[in-house]
């Protein structure tokens, strides 16, 4: 069953193109970004009201706007909303959905108040930033998109909140592209100067600096090259990387993941896999153990895994590179690397002997592709 809504919004465009009633082809991608501006509102309140982190799999099909005519006037898009009620009622009922997609328009109504201030201060989410970016994007000087605030109280003026082209470019550029979210994970201390602020670098390559006072430096500086488990709330920009963190929940050392997962490779033995494979024997598991604990300034492994002869790869990737390290049985190791953009491939030899000289080039081939 479907409850609908044929006036949800009350927008209209004023200008030269828009009298008459007509309503230019460019403007329908208006429309569209303003549906997914309100879903998305519609989606954060849901989840910040429920303590949830995802949306259930049928949002979607919660909410479907159509364009249904164009009123009187310069130029006003009647848009149907149409609120499905039998699509998980368990989550939200019929009347917390109209609710829910009001809030979000008064979300988009505080967004064009802001517009309209001098010293504009919003914060948006990567998604909301892209969608205001599309939104209005076919304007012209001269021309006005107003909206009319249903919040207005009976009998007095209704509050008209208007955007031309110079107000749009001025919010766009003042908009504060920040969020905030919680993190949690394993990463890498990188570095830790006199002031105890410590440079992480998690496993998907993310960087996260903080200042932790309740320990003191040299304590981190010990554990350089260290592994950490991290639970933090934190202030990301809009391509998500950190701007700085809010709150530290946990910061716990931890084992070395790849260490661990090294020593396990003692229980394999002749035709673990499938038939094949050799054992890994102690001499390739300490020289893989060696340069992990030897190489600080190596990036997060993606994997560590035994190879059919009886070796040992590491394998991580920088830019558009994937690498691998095999350890072999006869105390050779063997450095590649593969540009995943193009033919272009590298490989080269160490002996266990050579052990520096081999960080020295892994650490050249990080500095070259980042």
């Amino acid at each position: 069953m479907e409850d609908a809504i044929d006036a949800f919004i009350n927008i209209k465009y004023v200008g030269a193109r828009f009298d008459g009633g007509q309503l230019p082809l460019d403007v329908l991608s208006d429309l569209q970004a303003l549906e997914d501006i309100l879903t998305t509102f519609a989606r954060d309140l849901w989840l910040s009201r429920h303590d949830r982190e995802r949306m259930p799999n049928g949002f979607p099909s919660w909410f479907k706007f159509s364009l249904t005519g164009v009123g009187d006037g310069s130029a006003i898009p009647l848009l149907r909303l149409d609120i499905a009620d039998d699509v998980q009622p368990q989550l939200i009922g019929h009347h917390e959905r109209r609710d829910l997609m009001r809030d979000a328009e008064l979300e988009f109504a505080k967004v064009l108040r802001a517009a309209n201030t001098p010293e504009c201060e919003v914060i948006l989410s990567p998604t909301q930033i892209r969608n205001f970016n599309r939104f209005l994007t076919n304007l012209k000087p001269g021309e006005l998109f107003n909206y009319t605030s249903p919040s207005a109280d009976a009998g007095k003026t209704a509050e008209i909140i208007s955007l031309d082209v110079e107000r749009r470019n001025r919010f766009l550029k003042s908009v504060k592209p920040t969020y905030e979210t919680r993190l949690q994970g394993k990463a890498r201390l990188k570095t830790v100067d006199e002031n105890s602020t410590l440079r992480f670098i998690t496993t998907e390559r993310k960087d996260i600096s903080l200042i932790d006072s309740t320990v003191r430096a040299h304590e981190y500086g010990a554990n350089i090259g260290s592994y950490y488990e991290y639970d933090l709330t934190v202030r990301c920009r809009h391509d998500d990387s950190v701007k700085e963190v809010l709150t530290i929940h946990d910061l716990s050392l931890v084992d070395h993941p790849l260490i661990n997962a090294i020593e396990t490779m003692e229980t394999l033995r002749d035709g673990w896999l499938d038939g094949h494979g050799k054992a890994v024997p102690e001499n390739v598991r300490n020289n893989a153990k060696s340069f992990i604990s030897a190489a600080k300034e190596t990036p997060p492994f993606y994997a560590a895994a035994p190879t059919e002869e009886g070796g040992i790869l590491l394998e991580f990737t920088v830019s558009n590179w994937d690498y691998g390290i095999e350890f072999n049985s006869d105390d050779t190791i063997t450095f590649f690397g593969v540009d995943l953009e193009s033919d272009k491939e590298m490989w080269e030899n160490f002996s266990i002997q050579n052990l520096p000289q081999l960080i020295d080039r892994v650490i050249l081939a990080i500095i070259d592709h980042e």
